[in-house]
């Protein structure tokens, strides 16, 4: 049978038909990545934003109790009270050991915040616990510069704790920003200002546990 040009007319229409088909199906299938890939992106943003305040709000929780017990007996920095600074620090190295997660928060501004309150609260802890290590070294031994030592690392340990509760408002402040990525409630503790109760029952300068 001899063909004609009408015939080579529907050919080129089911040839752009199929054309336009596999056109559709790419696109469809690049929106479909997309909203995917957006959708992805915002669970792991909630994800993270749930799990870097929860760290931070077990790090206020563990610190306002160490710094509750400083005013309860006689032992001002006993060994609970230590043990409860060094518990904030293992919550901290939870946040250092997941630190990449915090890339899925989009707000740079608020990982910012993040990273520099956790470091600006460990590091003073970490100096109050070596302070109080140095000085239950220096028990037992009297001397003029024993005693000038021990009165430096009583008031540097006593800075050190007036800089970790400089940041706890900062906690606070940061966690609110969570909630909002996260879409949950983390219950904060009542703002409460030790620093004032801590100056009321502030030792001499050679008292220590």
């Amino acid at each position: 049978m001899k063909s004609t040009p009408f015939d080579f007319l529907g050919n080129l229409d089911t040839l752009i038909a199929v054309i336009i088909g596999a056109v559709l199906a790419t696109g469809g299938a690049l929106v479909a990545d997309v909203i995917q890939d957006r959708l992805g992106r915002k669970r792991r943003a909630r994800d993270a934003a749930r799990f870097f305040g929860e760290v931070l709000y077990s790090i206020d929780q563990l610190t306002a109790i160490a710094v509750r017990s400083l005013n309860i007996g006689d032992n001002r920095w006993g060994s609970v009270t230590q043990r409860m600074f060094r518990a904030a620090l293992q919550e901290a190295s939870i946040y250092e050991r997941n630190r990449e997660r915090i890339f899925d928060i989009n707000d740079a501004r608020l990982r910012q915040r993040i990273h520099r309150y956790v470091l600006s609260t460990t590091i003073p802890m970490v100096a109050l616990l070596e302070y109080s290590n140095d000085l239950v070294a220096l028990e037992g031994q009297t001397g003029e510069e024993t005693e000038s030592r021990r009165k430096e690392c009583t008031e540097n340990r006593e800075g050190a704790l007036e800089a970790v509760l400089e940041h706890r408002p900062e906690n606070r402040a940061i966690i609110s920003a969570l909630e909002k990525i996260a879409g949950v409630e983390i219950d904060l503790l009542e703002p409460v200002d030790q620093r004032s109760d801590i100056r009321e029952t502030q030792p001499p300068a050679n008292a220590d546990s």
